[in-house]
């Protein structure tokens, strides 16, 4: 019993060590820092209630200098950086001259780090010599291949709008609606002297007195391309002369126009202007004489109108009522006397636009699907053409139908063109390549030539100025072109042949005289020939 008890005394701890004191006081804390911590927040919330009185004077101060401030002076509108805005480069053209990696605007998901380190050789075979852009080029790396593959595909398969984020049905409402506001944030002006000094020169094309030419045999000699120097980046869509100045332009889904001074020598760009966002269908200088504008438009709700003497470009857009009519304006033609100003709309519709104003002034209706228009050379009648070969043609004068008549052919109908003195000649084409031509000052309504040179679709049809020559042609198949002569209708036979570069044909014009003959490719050349019968 006694030895229980002894095992059950308490054994008295030994005192605490310095180093326990100092390990218990970091892990429980003691009652001085207790104390010392609640003095601290004691003194914090004494100086946030001070803060708090501070900041509510001051705010009082504010809400007062606030209250003597108009509504429009409290807040700003970011209107975005300047490089968002339309470029015109007015110069030699040497600043759109870009190296391979800046070709793409888009960032790759995957890229591979060893394609720098590969080295390409430009001369293995004739489809890489077609990537060189100088004939010094003979090796390139393996990323530079890359973009120049990627540019030669998108200058014959144009990108898709639906791959072009900034391109949506969406935005293209907007754009609509603020047309007026955004049409001046869309332009940078640029120097445009170079251009101005040719438009003041008083040396102008006149046209030649005509002569009859052969039937059979034509004489014609190429002369240097228009643009061998300032390159299209895509297919030349569109061209047109300068109705009094050697001046050529181009245009094209680059979103670029580029204006040429035509020399048949040097051809030195003289101005261009990129329209942002704009894939250019139609470019054309007006055909008045005392004019300096120049239109351009493609598969937008508005197009634009560019000044050359001044260097101002104004977007076009509103047509006060009849919107609904024109979803597009990448398709229109400019009067022969520059009053006017056609545009092919939908539903069958085609609109009339003031090319001095822009003002919306009349409207025609065909039935069916319009696919086609033209002017004749008087500006007073207006041709609209259907799918099926139905021909309308409307009276500016009248403001309606003065006749209607129907195409022999009749079957997929792609394009109608009126030439000649008086707008005697009528052509049409078709997507079987069939062109049918009419005498419009005959009592006849059969058509005086059929032309079955071509099998595929028609896409080009172009009267030089005296209407003894009519140019057929066709993107649809490589070289698809033939000169005609009117009126006996018979393919000149020695040219072209089967040495003339011509690729696949995407648009043609003739020179005011006829001097001149260019040829717009997929390739992005501008083919030149000189017709020395003018």
């Amino acid at each position: 019993m006694s030895a229980e008890i002894a095992t059950k005394e308490e054994i008295t701890a030994p005192p605490k060590d310095q180093e326990e004191l100092e390990l218990e006081k970091l892990v429980f804390g003691d009652v001085e820092g207790f104390e010392s911590a609640l003095k601290s927040i004691e003194t914090l919330y004494d100086d946030e209630s001070g803060d708090d009185e501070v900041s509510s004077g001051a705010s009082d101060e504010e809400a007062n200098e606030l209250e003597g401030i108009n509504d429009d002076q409290l807040f700003f509108v970011d209107e975005g950086d300047d490089d968002e805005k339309m470029d015109v480069d007015g110069g030699d053209g040497e600043s759109h001259e870009e190296s391979d990696e800046e070709e793409s605007d888009d960032s790759d998901a995957w890229v591979d780090e060893e394609d720098n380190q590969v080295s390409i050789s430009l001369l293995q075979s004739d489809k890489l010599k077609k990537l060189r852009k100088k004939e010094t080029d003979t090796s390139i790396s393996g990323r530079k291949y890359i973009l120049r593959l990627r540019s030669q595909f998108e200058k014959i398969y144009p990108r898709p709008q639906w791959a072009d984020t900034e391109d949506s049905e969406e935005e293209e409402d907007e754009e609509l609606d603020d047309a007026e506001e955004e049409g001046s944030d869309d332009t940078i002006e640029g120097d445009v002297r170079a251009l101005a000094k040719i438009l003041q020169k008083t040396t102008k094309i006149t046209a030649n007195t005509s002569r009859l030419i052969p039937q059979t045999k034509l004489d014609i000699v190429r002369v240097r391309d228009v643009n061998h120097s300032h390159a299209s980046h895509s297919a030349i869509q569109t061209m047109s002369f300068h109705p009094t100045h050697p001046l050529l332009l181009t245009g094209g889904y680059d979103r670029t126009v580029r204006l040429y001074h035509v020399d048949g020598k040097q051809n030195p760009v003289v101005s261009t202007i990129h329209l942002r966002n704009t894939p250019i269908q139609t470019a054309q200088f007006s055909p008045d004489p005392n004019s300096s504008k120049v239109f351009a438009g493609g598969r937008r709700r508005y197009m634009y109108s560019w000044d050359l003497v001044t260097g101002s470009v104004e977007k076009i857009s509103r047509l006060y009522g009849h919107e609904s009519t024109q979803r597009s304006f990448e398709n229109f033609k400019v009067s022969p006397g520059g009053s006017y100003i056609a545009l092919q709309g939908n539903s069958g519709w085609i609109n009339i636009l003031s090319s001095r104003t822009s003002q919306w002034l009349q409207g025609f209706k065909i039935e069916g699907t319009i696919v086609d228009f033209d002017w004749s050379g008087d500006e007073n009648v207006v041709f609209g053409i259907n799918s099926v070969g139905d021909v309308w043609e409307f009276s500016m004068e009248k403001g309606k139908v003065q006749r209607r008549w129907k195409d022999e052919t009749g079957v997929g109908i792609t394009k109608i063109r009126v030439g000649g003195k008086n707008s005697r000649w009528c052509a049409i084409g078709s997507q079987s390549g069939i062109v049918t031509v009419y005498d419009r000052l005959s009592s006849s309504t059969k058509p005086i030539g059929t032309l079955e040179q071509l099998v595929t679709s028609i896409s080009s049809l172009e009267f030089n100025h005296d209407g003894q020559i009519l140019c057929i042609a066709s993107r649809g198949k490589k070289d698809s072109l033939r000169l005609v002569h009117l009126p006996s209708c018979k393919v000149f036979q020695n040219w072209p042949n089967s040495g003339t570069p011509l690729g696949k044909v995407t648009s043609v014009k003739f020179s005011p005289n006829s001097e001149m003959l260019a040829i717009g490719n997929e390739a992005g050349k501008a083919r030149l020939w000189r017709l020395n019968h003018y």
